[in-house]
């Protein structure tokens, strides 16, 4: 009777454990007021995307300390990217509370401190323990290998330098600091990272065998060898290399494809034939013709996705990229994400091609930013004339910004205290961004995320254009009295507070 109380108390903990949402929170002292971090997230069902987020995945510094919360349950490595973040990864699974403290050294340079669930193995990613110190991994490796001969003297080797890193997870999964879980995701992370690192000295050597910086012993057949026993031992395309953040069956297919590992020719050339749509984001889309299908899937969707998210391609050529994916992966869990993208895609092809320009307001309190239509602007040329139409009668402060530019974002700290003075002395605020018309979306949900009272124009690329002179720079600050005249431009930023405030009584009075 006691071990079923104990199994039911158990499933009861772990489910409860299930339900709960993954979150990071971080403490970085030193780092100002609405700096930001943006974590990249796994998409449902897939990898670990750096660049495309389908959901907002920026947290704001507000006393130096951020949280954010995950979106999904992955069981991944996440990256945490921003000025104060750590420059590595961070370990998440299911019901996971991680958090971390920036500490600085003498010499200058960060260390960071985790606590939270599988705290230990974190402290090994964030500081470089785990084969992920950079540049310096590569050195180690091509030092190891230098005066070895032979592929058969080599592979003990490179697999006693794994092990080193190895042990440090055995002896933490022993003594129960990190979960079992935990200890195999990373043990086969690790093992992509030492293919990394061997793969692309071997790669360099077989491309040019006189090159300087290797001092390579082996002979050109003998490091054929070594890479393929690398590959076989650490298959990339197996299973429980899935979801690597590595990618490193990608660069697997790349060696078949230069003629540097053994493998089946294509068995058809269906990427080779999206290459130009997507050379901004994958110069050599065609190395996915020799890779398995399991590792088309996962390439070839992040490769779209980081394309729709820098904005590299166009929307018929999303279309038709995406079409020829979903009918290879009906199934995928890419797909759906990626018709939401080319239906995204093709909305903002219409704002682009003269829908009416984007007009809205945030108040506090509300949900998101209230659109509404606006008088026709097609003879608006001047900012003057910009003021006069949107808000008539009215003296304005006009903020320009973009939801790309950081130091546009730091200034937003300041809005609450910046929106109570203005109000008080019977001033608008109209916030006008650069933004370009596909970044719409993108537009409206950072105005409500920062809360930033006022009014909303996502200026037209014609008006931007006329502005160019006028606006020199974001963020870029201006002032109007109630005639549309301009009384100050290139204001005091918000930051300064009582110097813009002073600055502002004294022009509109």
């Amino acid at each position: 009777m006691k071990s079923y109380f104990v199994a039911l108390a158990l499933a009861g903990s772990l489910a409860a454990r299930a339900q709960t949402p993954i979150t990071i929170s971080g403490y970085l002292p030193g780092c100002a007021d609405s700096t930001t971090v943006t974590v990249a997230e796994p998409i449902a069902g897939g990898r670990l995307n750096y660049f495309f987020s389908e959901k907002p995945n920026v947290a704001l510094v507000r006393g130096g300390r951020f949280h954010y919360q995950l979106h999904g349950e992955p069981t991944s490595l996440l990256l945490l990217q921003g000025k104060c973040a750590p420059p590595n990864w961070v370990y998440v699974e299911p019901g996971a509370q991680v958090s971390f403290t920036k500490k600085e050294e003498a010499a200058g340079r960060a260390t960071y401190t985790f606590g939270g669930t599988n705290a230990a193995a974190n402290d090994l990613l964030a500081n470089g323990k785990l084969l992920n110190g950079g540049p310096a991994e590569q050195v180690r490796v091509t030092d190891l290998l230098g005066p070895v001969r032979t592929a058969a003297a080599a592979l003990p080797k490179l697999q006693g330098l794994l092990q080193t890193y190895l042990r440090q997870l055995d002896a933490l999964a022993r003594q129960h600091q990190i979960s079992a879980t935990c200890r195999t995701f990373l043990q086969a992370e690790t093992e992509q990272r030492l293919v990394l690192w061997t793969s692309g000295v071997l790669g360099t050597y077989l491309q040019d065998s006189t090159d300087a910086r290797l001092h390579l012993t082996l002979s050109r057949t003998e490091a054929r060898k070594l890479l393929a026993q690398l590959f076989a031992q650490y298959n990339p395309d197996l299973p429980r290399y899935q979801f690597s953040s590595l990618g490193m069956d990608r660069e697997k297919a790349s060696f078949i494809s230069r003629g540097m590992l053994a493998g089946p020719a294509p068995a058809s050339h269906l990427w080779a034939g999206f290459q130009k749509q997507l050379a901004d984001v994958d110069s050599h889309l065609e190395v996915f013709d020799y890779a398995p299908l399991a590792v088309q899937e996962h390439g070839v969707g992040g490769t779209i996705l980081n394309a729709v998210a820098l904005q590299t391609i166009t929307p018929a050529d999303l279309a038709a990229v995406v079409a020829a994916y979903q009918q290879r992966f009906p199934a995928s869990a890419y797909s759906p994400v990626l018709a939401r993208a080319v239906a995204k895609a093709r909305v903002a092809a219409g704002v682009a091609a003269g829908s009416k320009p984007a007009f809205g307001q945030y108040v506090a309190g509300s949900k998101g930013l209230a659109i509404s239509d606006v008088p026709s602007l097609d003879t608006v040329h001047t900012l003057g004339g910009l003021v006069r139409a949107l808000r008539p009668g009215r003296a304005v402060f006009v903020d320009f910004w973009a939801t790309w530019c950081g130091p546009c974002i730091s200034q937003f700290a300041y809005e609450p205290a910046l929106h109570k003075f203005l109000t008080e002395n019977d001033v608008d605020v109209l916030y006008v961004s650069i933004d370009r018309p596909a970044l719409r979306e993108k537009w409206a949900t950072m105005a409500a995320q920062y809360h930033l009272q006022g009014y909303h124009y996502l200026a037209p690329p014609a008006l931007q254009k006329a502005l160019e002179t006028t606006v020199p720079h974001v963020p870029y600050y201006l002032l109007f009295n109630k005639n549309g005249q301009l009384v100050q431009a290139d204001t005091y930023q918000p930051s300064t507070g009582e110097k813009l405030y002073q600055q502002v009584r004294e022009r509109l009075h």
